[in-house]
């Protein structure tokens, strides 16, 4: 099964083999953000674009190569950006040919609840059963031990599903945007 890893800066260097070994394996690669401090990150668009290209640059720098997907901390409309900055960001984003994607389907991990394998697992299962095209929120922290333990459990799950095969992102994936960039 390959997947699309949205990762973050906070925990290198110690992850930077995992870089190449994320595309070596034929997996997606995608920034999500350097800090994952939302305050910071959404403070202007110039604040931003420093935090992406810190993570960009970054990848680039352990890879070869050049990530132009990416995923907001908390999706496009998250309550701690304003409106203003946002449409600012996805103008940028759009402009720089750099697709964003959000998620139609949640794990529930997210929170603080420590959710069972099960319960993880339904979650995914149920959504994507729901959805013509489906992008399912899993977090892989080293605090999320319940999504690990669900991973078979959902693969296993979605596996079953009729007409359903397992992907990851790229260009040619259906957008799914929670927030889309207003058109001028």
């Amino acid at each position: 099964v390959k997947a699309t890893f949205f990762v973050t800066g906070m925990n290198f260097p110690q992850y930077d083999d995992y870089l190449q070994k994320i595309l070596d394996d034929g997996h997606t690669l995608g920034i999500h953000t350097y800090s994952h401090v939302y305050n910071d990150i959404y403070d202007s668009l110039d604040a931003f674009k420093e935090d992406f290209y810190k993570l960009q640059d970054y990848i680039y720098e352990c890879t070869g190569e050049e990530v132009k997907i990416y995923r907001f901390p908390g999706g496009s409309a998250n309550t701690i950006v304003s409106a203003e900055v946002r449409e600012q960001i996805l103008k940028w984003l759009d402009e720089e040919d750099i697709l964003y994607f959000d998620w139609n389907v949640s794990s529930g991990d997210a929170t603080n609840v420590m959710l069972s394998p099960e319960n993880i697992a339904e979650n995914c299962i149920n959504g994507v059963e729901r959805c013509n095209t489906a992008i399912v929120l899993l977090h892989d922290s080293g605090a999320k031990k319940s999504t690990i333990e669900a991973l078979p459990l959902i693969i296993e799950g979605i596996n079953r599903l009729d007409d359903t095969i397992l992907l990851p992102i790229d260009e040619e994936t259906v957008t799914i945007q929670q927030i889309r960039l207003t058109e001028e």
